[in-house]
């Protein structure tokens, strides 16, 4: 374990599971619950809104939401805005569309990458040296 600036308050503190420092995550753990009580009474809503209601800042939401700190029964209630195109989503970093739309990209860069490969048969790279023989 080496020594780190709490990304929070900026504190040193000795490298610990969480990533913060043990008066930040004690703070953290105050947000979760002002976050559940808040989920409980109002149900699904996007982080924006709990941002609104709780005071918690939202980069610190979304840091629970991705180390899965505010799952009920493993579902999330909480949407956050799609890495891509900022539609909201309930799981993942991008959303349904902007996935299949990313697999299409790769798959097309796959074939062009073949068609590469192909178009190259029969060239060969010649050198100064192969000249002087």
């Amino acid at each position: 374990m080496g020594i780190k600036n709490c990304p929070e308050c900026g504190k040193l503190y000795m490298e610990n599971p969480s990533g913060l420092c043990p008066e930040c995550y004690a703070h953290e753990e105050v947000y979760e619950h002002q976050i559940g009580e808040y989920l409980r009474e109002h149900g699904k809503a996007s982080v924006e809104k709990i941002h609104e209601e709780t005071g918690v800042k939202e980069k610190i939401i979304l840091r629970m939401i991705k180390s899965g700190r505010l799952l009920v029964d493993g579902v999330s209630l909480i949407s956050y805005p799609c890495d891509m195109c900022g539609v909201p989503i309930y799981e993942g970093r991008i959303c349904a569309k902007c996935g299949s739309s990313f697999s299409k990209q790769v798959k097309e860069v796959w074939r062009d990458k073949e068609n590469y490969g192909s178009q190259r048969e029969g060239l060969r790279m010649y050198s100064k040296d192969d000249f002087k023989k």
